[in-house]
């Protein structure tokens, strides 16, 4: 049997990772297969927000040996770290020993360093397709814009920060309030700054999510060339990201309530089973703040 991954570019390997394991913060179950390379589509324990990975074999070049199907659990926490302490010019290797139930993972470069985690107790994945997911607003953003008009909202603070998002006639608009504190965002198509808007829309949508959530969602905004957004009133959010090199990254993220005083538990609506009822016809945050 024989699983051997090899990743030269680790930068953007990383930041995916790091950003997936922002969101799950336990366990994630990749599904490695020689068709489609690894695969990742997990939701965090609240039923919130859902993460949809997929590595593709291409990005890997030719350093990427799979006899079979595997279906791989471990502790995102852990990877993180792992990661974390590769340097600049580094290549990980990627090895699955299916005896002791491991995986290792081998940095070559000036220093060979070697780690290993055990693999965990895990469950073949059914989730949905979330592009299978057909909702009424689109947008699509250049990299990085989201994570500003995200700390703008941010801003306005409060127990409970939330954002609504809003598309209407080739506008939108990001906005929050709190008491008497407000902010408004609004991205207009054909205005100067905004040749790389896109925005397509059935009638008037929209939603509200919390800003904390979103915040581990855009953690690699600024890592893509460009960001597609999607939703409907009241409604999961979908973004999708795609480096055209074979990595591609997508979240769901269910909206809020829109009465602000409702309870903590109250406050936001899990993706549930309903969500997909039509299914068929259908740099870290604070970086620059230091």
């Amino acid at each position: 049997m024989t699983l051997k991954i090899k990743v030269d570019n680790l930068d953007l390997f990383t930041k995916v990772m790091n950003a997936a394991a922002a969101v799950l913060e336990d366990d994630g179950t990749f599904l490695v297969t020689q068709q489609d390379g690894l695969t990742l589509r997990n939701m965090d324990k609240s039923r919130f927000a859902m993460v949809d990975l997929k590595v593709e074999p291409a990005y890997f070049g030719g350093d990427f040996e799979c006899d079979k199907d595997y279906l791989l659990t471990i502790q995102m926490q852990d990877l993180k770290k792992i990661l974390q302490r590769a340097r600049k010019d580094d290549s990980l290797t990627i090895l699955l020993d299916e005896t002791n139930q491991t995986l290792k993972f081998l940095f070559e470069g000036n220093v060979k360093k070697q780690f290993t985690l055990p693999l965990r107790m895990g469950e073949e994945n059914v989730l949905p397709d979330p592009s299978s997911l057909e909702l009424n607003a689109k947008a699509k953003l250049r990299g990085g814009a989201l994570t500003e008009f995200i700390k703008d909202a941010a801003i306005i603070g409060g127990p409970q920060p939330s954002v609504k998002i809003t598309i209407e006639s080739g506008v939108l608009k990001f906005s929050s309030k709190q008491d008497k504190k407000e902010v408004s965002i609004q991205i207009t198509v054909g205005a100067d700054d905004s040749d790389d808007l896109e925005i397509e829309s059935d009638g008037v949508c929209s939603a509200l999510y919390s800003v904390d959530t979103f915040k581990n969602l855009v953690l690699v905004d600024q890592a893509f060339a460009a960001v597609s957004l999607a939703f409907s009133t009241d409604h999961p959010l979908k973004l999708f990201y795609d480096s055209g090199t074979g990595i591609k990254l997508g979240y769901l993220l269910a909206p809020m309530q829109p009465d602000a005083d409702m309870e903590e538990d109250d406050n936001s609506e899990a993706l549930a089973d309903e969500d997909w009822d039509d299914k068929e016809e259908y740099e870290d945050w604070d970086d620059d703040e230091d």
